[in-house]
């Protein structure tokens, strides 16, 4: 019987899978995408996926993928779950034709040529809606002298400004806002708007420009009322930044700002700097300053009559980024990052008239000295139109909108320069909230 039983066991084994365990047979791997042709700039747009494997997504420049968290991200090329159905993409408003994107499933492959179309409606960011704030402010918020300064009125038209636009920001979803009133500096008024980060609270990615403007008698030109390029085309772009980043999700914590009494000597960014909490650093700051006449705007071929009868003869509208605050290797990152902003993502031509320079360079003229002398990175934005251009509007009466919009060669003209600097700032922090996340800040020192 033992015999027996060995022989049928020997015989049947084979048959009885394993001793009774059932082969998986591995899956054939399927990929279907719904069908796309085409994206609008400057919008967001889902893709749908069925696949019964995981799925790898590749992708060219000009856009970003949204995760699972609503978080912007800045890989060329990244693996799914099969569980994951969709893919929302954020695509940029650059000057490229088209955009690539592919996925692949096993052997599967699906790839498209996205031709891209101008957006109708607001894009995520706009220098359309730019002007828009640019010309409420140079209408409505006026006189916008610091308080610290003795020469004038106290800062009353200030501090009403000052309120609006903390009401503003409320209004664009900020988890938090504030007019900060410290009791050692009490005439700093910066109004500042914080959206909490997902992974790093305690990491600021800061942005920000002076909302004060030079006030009567200041030298070199004696004062403004408007200070439409000094520094309201900052405040602008701050704003316009704000809105969508307010909106957005990101790892780190956004802060944006708008400073009190730079034309004072930096001191509402010195304060804020100062009163940093204990436990917070600074990923990177951003400044604008002086930024209304850039890329793609074109310099006008004839003079023009200012608003005190000077004689504007236009001869190039520089666009100058400015990188200090790292270490080398650092640095070096930063560096890279903003041209593959400008030539690869955004794919900007410009020309002798409209030049975009970026550099490694340290200057205590604006609001940046104060992040980079406490050892914070920081981007400075700077496109003031020119030489000629800067002499005649600096601290000057002939710092006016309409002005300023002359110069641009009308409305459109301003807008394209907003537009082209708010979609540069907002690819460029993306990349830094993407970057390394167990880093804390302070690239001054080598880990």
């Amino acid at each position: 019987m033992r015999c027996i039983f060995l022989s049928l066991l020997i015989i049947l084994a084979p048959l009885s899978g394993c001793f009774g365990e059932e082969v998986e047979e591995k899956a054939t791997p399927t990929l279907t995408v719904s069908e796309v042709s085409s994206a609008v700039r400057g919008q967001y747009m889902t893709i749908e996926i069925d696949s019964n494997v995981d799925w790898t997504f590749n992708r060219s420049d000009g856009l970003f993928y949204i995760d699972e968290f609503g978080v912007a991200r800045d890989s060329m090329e990244t693996t799914f779950s099969s569980q994951k159905k969709s893919l929302e993409l954020l695509i940029l408003d650059s000057e490229r034709e088209t955009v690539d994107i592919s996925i692949t499933a096993g052997a599967n492959l699906w790839n498209a040529t996205l031709m891209l179309e101008d957006s109708p409606d607001y894009m995520l960011v706009d220098g359309r809606r730019a002007y828009d704030t640019i010309e409420m402010l140079t209408s409505s918020h006026n006189n916008r002298w610091c308080a610290s300064a003795s020469v004038h009125e106290g800062g009353s038209a200030y501090e009403s400004a000052a309120e609006a636009m903390a009401d503003e920001m409320w209004d664009m979803g900020f988890d938090f806002v504030e007019v900060t009133r410290y009791d050692d500096d009490p005439d700093q008024l910066n109004v500042v708007g914080y959206n909490w980060g997902r992974t790093n609270p305690d990491e600021y990615i800061v942005i920000g420009g002076h909302f004060d403007i030079a006030y009567m008698f200041t030298p070199p030109g004696g004062g403004t009322n408007e200070g439409a390029n000094d520094d309201t085309s900052g405040s602008t772009v701050s704003l316009e930044m704000a809105q969508a980043l307010a909106s957005m999700e990101f790892d780190h914590t956004v802060v944006a700002a708008l400073w009190a009494c730079e034309e004072e000597g930096l001191l509402g960014s010195r304060a804020y700097v100062d009163h940093l909490p204990e436990n917070v650093t600074v990923k990177s700051y951003m400044n604008f300053d002086m930024v209304a006449l850039n890329y793609p705007i074109v310099p006008l071929s004839e003079p023009i009559i200012g608003p005190g009868g000077e004689i504007f003869e236009p001869t190039m509208y520089e666009w100058q980024i400015s990188i200090a605050g790292a270490s080398d290797a650092n640095m070096q990152l930063m560096y890279d990052w903003v041209g593959t902003t400008i030539e690869g993502d955004l794919s900007y031509e410009p020309t002798e008239g409209n030049p975009i320079n970026w550099q490694i360079a340290e200057s205590c003229a604006s609001d940046h000295c104060s992040f980079f002398s406490a050892d914070y990175p920081t981007f400075n934005f700077f496109s003031p139109g020119g030489e000629i251009s800067f002499w005649q509007e600096w601290h000057s009466p002939s710092d006016t909108l309409e002005f300023m919009t002359a110069k641009a060669g009308g409305q459109a003209g301003m807008s394209s320069g907003f537009n082209s600097l708010v979609w540069a700032s907002l690819d460029l922090f993306i990349r830094i909230d993407n970057s390394d996340a167990t880093f804390q800040g302070r690239w001054y020192s080598e880990p």
